[in-house]
């Protein structure tokens, strides 16, 4: 039996081999909403198309600018699909993602970034001015990744987020993984503190934001996401203002094209 329990454990680590030792693998950016360490290669770009609910769309472009740069733009808004006047977000938001620290087969990769683009309606008024879950601001990232059946990535982080207006300026940290399932299919999942988003006149996400997605890839251009966000159905506003407790979590749609140039 002991020798049965070693050759297991023998096979589990021998799979389990850091990602640096396979070229091809290409490193992940983001998991459902929070970011990696992970960057776009160098001269390539991303078409990122998010759909919500009430109408709501963001279409995003990112460009990597090196290997280790990668930078974006963003807009959106709400009832942009539907019959209903239209809600914008209040600016474009700016994405720039740099990866400080490469990983290695002894430590993590280690990267910083600002994000102003939120998820969801933004709310405009009374005290609030922000996006139904706020940008992530500036943030640091750390990212180990292994080859274990597949692809295995574990993620965490800090962020600060300048939408402020609540009240509620507290830093907010964050962690996350993602595991291949094919060779076209991917899981994610991650959990975010919200210790930014805990207080009177905020969100009041007292639990916390647990969000997974699915992935389907279709060969290196086209990827196919459905997410499910606030699983643990956290108190929020609808873009009219009003609260909704213990709402249903919100299934999404985002779907992402990849090329070079």
């Amino acid at each position: 039996m002991y020798k049965c329990l070693f050759c297991s454990i023998t096979l589990i680590l021998s799979n389990m081999m850091p990602l640096q030792l396979h070229a091809e693998s290409i490193p992940h950016s983001r998991l459902v909403t929070t970011p990696t360490a992970g960057s776009l290669p160098a001269k390539t770009y991303i078409l990122d198309t998010r759909l919500y609910d009430n109408g709501g769309m963001v279409q995003m472009l990112g460009i990597g600018v090196t290997d280790l740069v990668d930078i974006g733009i963003s807009y959106g808004g709400s009832n942009i699909i539907g019959s209903s006047k239209i809600s914008w977000q209040s600016h474009v938001a700016a994405q720039v993602h740099i990866r400080i620290v490469e990983e290695t087969l002894k430590a993590p990769a280690f990267s910083i970034g600002f994000d102003s683009q939120g998820e969801g309606p933004y709310l405009k008024g009374d005290g609030m001015n922000r996006f139904r879950i706020k940008s992530r601001g500036i943030y640091a990232v750390v990212s180990r990744n292994y080859r274990f059946l597949g692809d295995l990535g574990f993620h965490g982080g800090v962020n600060y987020s300048f939408e402020a207006d609540d009240g509620d300026s507290d830093p907010s940290f964050w962690l996350g993984m993602n595991k291949s399932v094919l060779k076209s299919v991917e899981l994610c999942g991650e959990y975010d503190f919200a210790t930014n988003d805990n207080e009177q006149g905020s969100m009041n996400a007292k639990h916390g934001y647990l969000n997974a997605t699915f992935k389907w890839n279709f060969g290196e251009a086209f990827t196919l996401e459905f997410d499910l966000k606030n699983i643990l159905r956290n108190e929020k506003r609808d873009i009219t203002g009003v609260n909704v407790e213990k709402p249903e979590p919100s299934r999404e749609l985002r779907f992402f094209y990849r090329g070079k140039f």
